[in-house]
């Protein structure tokens, strides 16, 4: 899957675990590989089906940066936009790109290209909202695809965490 680019796709994650997430992608007829994102770590890796892996990882916890790496080299980055830092400039091998938040819960991230269209999105389902589909609108790279996916399921532990600490604060009161 080494510079593989993708085109009009469905992917499906299928995720479990308490502490340590593991993530499943797969096709209808292929397991393209699993992101393992251990507990109280800044990241995790992708282990690919074709044997390669790639390092996720948050940079920086105050201004929320993350990093894709693959053999310790930077391939991607990424980083808040604006002041409420929803979201996201993607950098990939020298093209930008845009993770926009869909919905008022952001259930959903629409990943854009430079002018604006949507390349991929992501879509949170299931129960507990434990399984999420990848559609590919426009050709993207298969590791760019891991990098946002990775992206997006950190914005959801976020947003999980910042609900759960004002619910406490909340009950507190």
């Amino acid at each position: 899957m080494k510079d593989q680019m993708w085109t009009g796709d469905e992917i499906e994650v299928e995720m479990w675990g308490c502490f340590t997430t593991h993530h499943r992608l797969s096709t209808e007829t292929h397991v393209l590989g699993e992101l393992i994102l251990p507990v109280f770590s800044s990241g995790g890796v992708f282990a690919a089906a074709d044997s390669r892996e790639l390092v996720v990882e948050k940079t920086s916890w105050w201004r929320g940066w993350h990093e894709l790496r693959e053999n310790g080299i930077v391939v991607g980055s990424a980083r808040p936009l604006g002041f409420w830092g929803q979201r996201m400039s993607v950098g990939f091998r020298g093209l930008m790109y845009e993770l926009a938040p869909v919905g008022f819960w952001s259930d959903g991230w629409d990943l854009l290209d430079g002018s604006g269209e949507v390349v991929l999105e992501i879509r949170r389902w299931g129960f507990f909202r434990r399984k999420v589909s990848l559609t590919i609108h426009r050709s993207v790279h298969f590791d760019l695809l891991i990098f946002v996916y990775y992206l997006a399921n950190a914005r959801w532990q976020e947003q999980t965490a910042a609900v759960a600490a004002a619910s406490g604060a909340a009950a507190g009161s």
